[in-house]
This record gives C-alpha cells, sequence and structure tokens, in this order.
C-alpha cells in the first residue's frame, strides 16, 4: 500500500501475495491507515521491529559481548569468542536471546561431550555463562538460562610429567621434524614457557644483545610484562631461528598469524617418539617438575614460568617486586645443561635413538603451516 507521511510518499509490503488474499489485505491496510492517521508511520515501525529483532539474535549479542566486555576483561577472549562462535552461534544463528532456554544449552553442552570432549565442554559453558550475566546485567534479559547448569564433566587436574628417557625421545623427534612446531617444542622443553606464549613470539620481544626475552602483559595469563633472561642456550636458539615474517618468529605458512594446527603436528611427534599419552602443556610440569629436581628454589621456578601462586601469590606476589633475574638465569643455565647432557649421552647410545619411527613416518599428515 501507498500512503503519504506530511508531503513524503511511502510504502509499506503488506505480505506476499501467494500467502495472504485480498480481503485479509485490505484489512492490513485499513489498520496502517488509522495508524497514519494517529501520526504514526507504519513502515519506519516495521523497521524499527526488524532492526530490534536483528540487535536481539544470539549472534548479534555475541559480537557486542566480545566487544564491549571480553576483550576489556579477558586475557584470553579470543578463545571465548571461538567457542561461542563455534558452538553457539552456527546452531543459535536465528535464535533470539530471550528465546534460548536450559533445554538448548544442555543440547550444545550433550553434543560436545558426545564427541569425545568433555574439557571443552566445560569450557564452552563458562563462556556462555559469562554472556549471558553480561546479558542479565546489561537488561537484555530478566534471567540466564545457564542458572542451575553444572559443569558436564568431571575433569581430574593432571599430574602427567615426562620422564627423561620420554623427554630425549620428543625433543629427538622434534628435531628431526624442524621450523616451526619442532623448535616451538624444544624452545619449551628449554623455557617452561606455555604454548600459546612460544608459538606467538615477536622478534620485537626478543633482545639479544641484552640477553632477555620480555613477554608483554597482553600476551601471557598474569596481566603483567614478563621478563625471561636468556641463557647463551637460549640466545644461540633463537638467535638460529630463521627470519620468515618481519614481526612474527613462528608464522603460519603464507599468513599473518602465528603458527597453528598444534595438535596434528603432535600427532607426527608422537608417531616419530613413541611417546604416548602426553600433551603439550605436560611439558610446563616437566620443566617444573625436571627444575626442582636440580635443586632450584621453588619460587625461581614460579618466576621463570610466570605463575601467581604459590609462594609469589596472593600479598607476597603484591610485596615481593624483586624480579629474580640474576637467580632465574642460573636456574635456567642449570635446566639447559641438563636437557642438553640428557640429549648427549641419548645420540652416543643406540638404545635411545633407534626405536624412534622417523623413517616410516607419513609426514603427509601433518597440517600446512
Amino acid at each position: 500500500m501507498w500512503y503519504r507521511i506530511g508531503r513524503s510518499a511511502r510504502r509499506l509490503k503488506l505480505g506476499r501475495s501467494d500467502i495472504m488474499g485480498l480481503a485479509e489485505a485490505r484489512q492490513l491496510a485499513k489498520a496502517a491507515l488509522k495508524l497514519v492517521a494517529q501520526g504514526y508511520d507504519p513502515a519506519a515501525e516495521k523497521q524499527r521491529s526488524r532492526i530490534d529483532y536483528e540487535a536481539r539474535l544470539f549472534p548479534t549479542i555475541v559480537e557486542s559481548f566480545v566487544a564491549n566486555h571480553a576483550k576489556r576483561k579477558n586475557k584470553d577472549w579470543r578463545e571465548t569468542e571461538r567457542l561461542l562462535l563455534r558452538e553457539f552461534s552456527s546452531r543459535w544463528s536465528k535464535l533470539r536471546l530471550d528465546e534460548i532456554t536450559r533445554h538448548d544449552i544442555y543440547a550444545v553442552l550433550d553434543g560436545i561431550v558426545l564427541r569425545g570432549s568433555p574439557g571443552s565442554a566445560n569450557h564452552a559453558l563458562a563462556a556462555v555463562r559469562k554472556l549471558f550475566n553480561w546479558s542479565v546485567e546489561r537488561g537484555y534479559i530478566e534471567r540466564s538460562p545457564c542458572d542451575g547448569i553444572k559443569p558436564p564433566a568431571k575433569l581430574n587436574s593432571r599430574d602427567r610429567v615426562l620422564t627423561d628417557d620420554e623427554l630425549v625421545r620428543v625433543w629427538i623427534g622434534a628435531e628431526q621434524m624442524g621450523f616451526p612446531y619442532g623448535r616451538i617444542l624444544q624452545l619449551l622443553f628449554l623455557t617452561g614457557l606455555r604454548l600459546g606464549e612460544v608459538s606467538g613470539l615477536r622478534w620485537g620481544e626478543v633482545n639479544l644483545s641484552q640477553r632477555s626475552l620480555t613477554l608483554p602483559a597482553a600476551r601471557n595469563k598474569s596481566g603483567r610484562d614478563h621478563v625471561l633472561p636468556l641463557t647463551d642456550l637460549l640466545a644461540e636458539f633463537l638467535g638460529g631461528l630463521p627470519r620468515r615474517h618481519p614481526d612474527l618468529i613462528f608464522p603460519a605458512r603464507g599468513s599473518d598469524r602465528p603458527a597453528s594446527g598444534h595438535s596434528k603436528w603432535k600427532q607426527v611427534i608422537d608417531c616419530r617418539s613413541g611417546v604416548l599419552s602426553w600433551r603439550q602443556h605436560d611439558i610446563r610440569r616437566t620443566v617444573s617438575s625436571g627444575m626442582a629436581r636440580l635443586g632450584i628454589h621453588p619460587h625461581v621456578i614460579e618466576r621463570i614460568q610466570n605463575r601467581r601462586t604459590g609462594s609469589l601469590g596472593g600479598v607476597a606476589g603484591i610485596y615481593n617486586r624483586y624480579g629474580y633475574l640474576p637467580e632465574m638465569r642460573e636456574a635456567l643455565e642449570i635446566w639447559g645443561s641438563h636437557v642438553m647432557k640428557l640429549i648427549e649421552q641419548a645420540k652416543a647410545s643406540d638404545s635411545t635413538v633407534t626405536p624412534l619411527l622417523s623413517d616410516i613416518i607419513d609426514t603427509q599428515i601433518a597440517p600446512r603451516m
């Protein structure tokens, strides 16, 4: 139907002729003309209703939540965004926030558990719970549908520590694999840092002349800059890496993003080394345990690994601002010498190197970097 608001002509779509009869169309037109007579613009009202509907769709709320909350409050906001988009937005693309029920949430979580990822289900619940709680604070909904939902899986804390023999096998497998993933693994063994911290290293964070590596607050869980002293071994290791990107030390092939696909590369390492039932994060625990076994003090280990718990947590961490750089450097030298000694002994003995499966591994299963 056509109508006028002042001197401006307007057109309002009433419906589709294949599903709406003429009599029904006339009734809708008459109701719209009554609104015009009362000073309303029915086309503008319809447009506002459509915009309001789209603004309350779950994917739109996710975008707003990430931009206005997660990026400012959560160091791991990219992982939160990934979980929300992958696990929820893909299923709820046409649902408004107030249409989502507890049943919908359980359906997503049960699907994640059934595919064999109970830990991911717990993380997904935590991410979507934050979003709904934020939405309640903003007044988008009255109550969160996550209220009363418990984590779908009970996870036991891991205590897996690689033995010296396993460390050697994984190291040699990584050495044979080369750049980038093999070098990332070796650097994890030498520093005890987190996988994301190492894989995302920038050349600007490494100062070989001053023998230091600085992880900015935005790139580590502690929320503060972390300075790691570089031993001669670490400086030689980093200085010998190829420069394939002006900024990133371990870039993905043909991309400005850090190398990824670590889980698939680990499958290759498992075949090369014969070491199974371990995770990449277990290296961090292996380094910590190994340093303690060598007599390095716990607070020095915590400082190296940039942990805010233990002796450097709570009030102690607030008041103790000493950097422990000399102690950290000495500890890293002791640990690096220990690792290199293990590798040298292994390479001098056929008993450790021979069982490696590098000669028969099908490297085609590795992802493109």
